[in-house]
């Protein structure tokens, strides 16, 4: 019997709640009718519709890495050094599933489980769930991978398992990333996909890499540029088995990562990195003992504070799709705007694809659009040839600046409308509400409405003020 989903027992505050399940009326009555009617889920890579399961869902951290990096025994460590039902280490590529361990047996209910060391056993309390089951178990949020199908479901599984960790997060254990054709030929799913999947729903990414071996290879660094544009603030690394390496490899190799990291993130910032052994035997190199502590003690930190800034986090989520959602109504209201109204449409068609790169420069300008919202046209492109421009949406100006209400008013409000909502999340959102209104040039009308509001919703207004005064 998997154990009460709420958000009490989860570590996530009563305010915190208030705000998820505002978010969810929000979402559900104003954003998602605009997503179903202007087809945003077959051009974004995030669109799907957020089903219920989401949201009461604990937050959930995803690890992945290559083969042997020690993803199992990172988890098996992080739970106190308890096996879970479905567990196997081993040298060679043991994990050749998705595993989902998450908290809710009966402590009474036991399975036998080997250890990986020398064919002993020991008795493991908990049991595992299949995939397909998984998508129609209500109380987890996996119903959305059904769309996988069979090949991949046969490849996923829950680990239910007590541990105090457990009681706060969900933890999504990978199969190792492999090299060359074994990684072509012995997947019957796409696994990138996959873990975009996950990522996108995930509240923190591991990237495990182990010490001795830091060769990144191509289909690693394919998994993540493929999560990246829309998870770069989740991600961390997590450098495995530092004590196995003497201290000057060690400098070395800490170093080697961060420049391997920088190439494929591309950007001068530095993605958080994580050094320790995380597992439960003896250091063979204790010259790094007290930086190891430390790193592991902030890593074990962060995940256990995850429920209590999840509603902070949500709050992200539900801009960033509003933002992009804006986007999306902007590029095909404008492209269906530039078709002839009676012969020629197809020919239009395909010049407007050709020419997509200055389309999506001139769209950018008209509506004052950031460039970190513009989608990659490349990708757009191969979306758009699939499509009929006669059937997307006239762009509704309406429709445009009730997106921005939602992000100026409708969240603000809920926010403050909580009362007692934690110090982190008012860092997040707080700031002095008479220095924004000062940057805003707004006839008297529409300023009475964005009376109160805060800079992690607050973005470039020009263009919406242009199209309510015209």
């Amino acid at each position: 019997m998997l154990s009460d989903d709420s958000f009490i027992t989860s570590g996530i505050t009563k305010q915190s709640k208030a705000v998820v399940d505002g978010l969810r009326h929000l979402y559900t009555q104003k954003i998602l009718p605009i997503e179903k009617s202007s087809g945003f889920a077959a051009f974004h890579p995030n669109g799907i519709e957020i089903r219920d399961c989401e949201w009461e869902a604990r937050p959930q951290v995803l690890l992945i890495g290559q083969y042997s990096t020690g993803k199992t025994s990172f988890v098996r460590h992080l739970l106190g050094g308890r096996d879970f039902p479905g567990m196997y280490i081993g040298p060679e590529p043991t994990t050749d599933k998705f595993v989902a361990v998450v908290h809710g047996c009966e402590e009474e209910d036991e399975s036998e489980v080997l250890t990986g060391e020398r064919g002993s056993s020991q008795k493991t309390r908990g049991r595992t769930i299949k995939g397909n089951s998984l998508t129609v178990t209500p109380e987890l949020p996996f119903a959305g991978l059904g769309e996988f199908g069979t090949a991949f479901l046969n490849k996923f599984e829950a680990s239910v398992t007590p541990a105090p960790l457990l009681k706060r997060v969900t933890i999504i254990d990978t199969p190792g990333v492999l090299s060359g054709e074994k990684q072509r030929l012995s997947r019957t799913y796409d696994f990138s996909e996959v873990a975009r999947w996950f990522a996108d729903r995930s509240d923190l990414i591991l990237l495990l890499f182990d010490a001795h071996k830091l060769d990144i290879s191509d289909e690693l660094k394919e998994v993540i540029e493929k999560i990246r544009p829309y998870n770069d603030d989740k991600i961390r690394c997590v450098l495995n088995k530092a004590d196995g390496v003497g201290r000057e490899q060690l400098v070395r190799v800490f170093g080697s990562l961060l420049w391997s990291m920088g190439k494929i993130f591309q950007t001068p910032e530095v993605v958080r990195v994580y050094c320790g052994s995380f597992w439960d035997k003896e250091l063979q190199h204790d010259d790094f003992k007290d930086m190891f502590k430390h790193d592991e003690e902030l890593l074990f930190d962060e995940l256990m504070n995850l429920p209590a800034s999840a509603a902070a986090r949500k709050v992200n989520e539900i801009v960033k799709r509003v933002r992009a959602l804006r986007v999306h109504l902007c590029i095909l209201g404008y492209l269906k705007r530039q078709l002839p109204i009676f012969v020629g449409r197809t020919k239009a068609q395909a010049n407007l694809i050709e020419s997509l790169p200055s389309i999506l420069s001139d769209i950018k300008k008209t509506f004052n659009l950031s460039d970190g919202d513009m989608p990659d046209s490349d990708v757009l492109a191969g979306k758009l040839r699939a499509s009929d421009f006669n059937s997307f949406p006239k762009l509704d100006r309406k429709l445009l600046i009730e997106l921005d209400n939602l992000i100026l008013v409708d969240i603000p409000e809920l926010m403050r409308g909580v009362g007692g909502v934690s110090e982190y999340e008012l860092q997040e959102v707080d700031v002095s509400r008479k220095s924004m209104i000062k940057t805003l040039k707004i006839e008297s009308s529409l300023k009475d409405k964005l009376v109160s509001f805060h800079h992690l919703y607050v973005y470039r207004l020009e263009w919406c003020i242009d199209l309510y005064r015209t």
